[in-house]
């Protein structure tokens, strides 16, 4: 075989790679469509609860992520929604845990420190 022959060869196995390549990441984006599809069903079916994220002087941010298995609602401060039970319950726990570590903070701070 020449080197031609060999370097066609070669040039012809590289474009079939992108093309398995391609029609392998085509197949995933379509499976990860179908899972999110899925996912964004059971979320309609669950049950709605309102929301009302207070404004946080220490976080300028307009909105909060709050994700569930990849899907992420975007949700604005100081603005009553209706969520999925899910979601509300994801962001409580947050801000609970949040408010704990904060005030752990504040009490830390104010002790002095002592020399032994």
């Amino acid at each position: 075989m020449s080197e031609t022959d060999e370097q066609v060869q070669k040039e012809e196995q590289a474009a079939q790679n992108e093309k398995d390549l391609a029609a392998s990441e085509k197949a995933g984006e379509r499976q990860v469509a179908r899972q999110e599809s899925a996912l964004m069903k059971q979320l309609a079916k669950m049950k709605k609860v309102k929301i009302t994220i207070p404004d946080d002087p220490l976080n300028p941010d307009d909105v909060v992520p709050v994700g569930w298995n990849g899907i992420i609602y975007a949700i604005p401060r100081g603005q009553e929604f209706e969520v999925p039970e899910v979601i509300y319950d994801i962001w409580k726990e947050s801000y609970t845990k949040t408010q704990a570590v904060n005030k752990r903070v504040r009490e830390n701070a104010n002790r002095e420190i002592k020399i032994l």
